[in-house]
């Protein structure tokens, strides 16, 4: 009976040593100083992350005064703040950003999508020949910058379907530019899927 029990408690340690075992998401806390950019490196800088307390007197708002990019979060303007990484990427196909810190990582022919006007905001870049089926900012773009010598076609809907428009111009503001079938309508806050070619 004791030898049955041993058994079977060495059987249930050896089958839970199998499991694949969910990874830990990464808590820490990134502090900008004296009002100026810091920056927090992470293991992988495309891993989503999300902020989960704020501790500063400053607003932490996200694109503006805190967001992640290839060299891990960054911090501004005051934010204090937890802000906790979960491993994998983000839902984002290839490099994105959430704020306006600079070139670093972005594509050298392809096209960023921003959130707001005149190229500000959250972010997400991806090169020339991505085929975007649903664009992590879904109905939330309000521009899209061009970078080298990439063409855009955007789709008002999901895998590359509905209404759609290509430009090889960088667009600041999206309420300018008129739906095809529908000129009443504009594509601001329309775009869901994406080709880069």
């Amino acid at each position: 009976m004791k030898r049955a029990c041993l058994c079977s408690v060495f059987f249930a340690l050896l089958v839970c040593s199998f499991v694949p075992q969910k990874a830990a998401a990464q808590t820490l806390v990134c502090e900008s100083r004296h009002g100026r950019v810091q920056f927090c490196p992470i293991a992988d800088p495309r891993s989503r992350v999300v902020l989960v307390e704020e501790l500063s007197s400053g607003r932490c708002v996200r694109g503006e005064t805190w967001g992640n990019d290839s060299k891990g979060i960054w911090v501004d303007k005051g934010c204090r703040a937890r802000f906790e990484v979960k491993s994998g990427h983000d839902d984002g196909p290839g490099w994105w950003n959430s704020g306006p810190r600079g070139p670093s990582g972005r594509p050298h022919s392809g096209a960023c999508f921003y959130k707001n006007v005149n190229f500000t905001g959250e972010y997400f870049c991806n090169a020339r020949g991505s085929n975007i089926r649903q664009v992590p900012l879904d109905d939330e773009i309000s521009s899209i910058q061009i970078l080298g010598r990439a063409t855009v076609t955007i789709y008002k809907d999901p895998n590359f379907s509905g209404p759609q428009a290509t430009t090889d111009r960088s667009i600041p503001d999206l309420h300018h530019w008129r739906m095809p079938n529908n000129p009443n309508l504009n594509w601001d806050n329309r775009i869901s899927s994406a080709r880069i070619d």
